[in-house]
């Protein structure tokens, strides 16, 4: 591979990702406004009072009924309905919403970021600059493995709260298990090691980006 199309791939990739960010951001757009329009007709046919047993009825809830089930099944829905005296389903969708995308988004960037330093990294090889090259894909690599693990655990975060992505919670949090258990110091720090291993990982980014960026 020739010097020339090292340096075309890695800018390549990069305006790749510049025009990929305006997407995601249009998409997260889109969604919440199709899940507001969802909860309004839900609320609308409360407020018309619709026959429960009718087609309009229930066709205009079926599309959030999944959501409210969800909501309805999370630990803290109870504990919420008594605080607030009524309800709190629309607002934990809404809630839970957001904090999807917010992970979503999060780890989209985080995907976004590794790309953009690795066509940095094809650019400076390209370029001669062999050692920081090597030192930027290193640190990409590790700051790769990193943020997979750190999406992992906030799937099942996410899961733990709302109940949503009950699947790919499992499967994350089997992978995530044995180093739950070497984070498990027991005494006072018994049932921290998720905490913990968070902790450890973002410590590790900062390092990673310190050292090799």
């Amino acid at each position: 591979m020739t010097i020339f199309s090292l340096v075309n791939i890695g800018s390549f990739i990069i305006d790749m990702v510049e025009k990929m960010r305006p997407i995601v951001q249009n998409a997260i757009g889109l969604t919440v406004a199709v899940v507001v329009a969802f909860l309004l007709v839900r609320i609308l046919t409360d407020v018309l009072k619709l026959n429960p047993f009718g087609r309009i009825y229930q066709n205009a809830r079926r599309p959030s009924d999944e959501m409210i089930y969800r909501m309805r099944s999370s630990p803290f829905y109870h504990p919420l309905k008594r605080a607030f005296g009524f309800d709190p389903s629309i607002i934990m969708v809404m809630i839970a919403l957001a904090i999807v995308w917010y992970v979503v988004y999060v780890v989209i960037n985080n995907l976004f970021f590794i790309l953009q330093n690795f066509g940095s990294s094809l650019i400076l090889f390209g370029n001669g600059l062999v050692l920081s090259g090597a030192s930027r894909l290193i640190g990409t690599l590790l700051l790769g493995a990193i943020f997979f693990l750190m999406a992992l655990m906030t799937i099942v975060f996410v899961n733990w709260i709302f109940g949503l992505l009950q699947r790919a919670a499992l499967w994350s949090m089997g992978r995530l298990a044995p180093l739950l258990r070497v984070f498990d110091f027991g005494g006072a720090f018994a049932g921290w090691s998720f905490v913990i291993l968070w902790i450890a990982l973002y410590f590790a980014a900062i390092a990673v980006t310190t050292i090799f960026f």
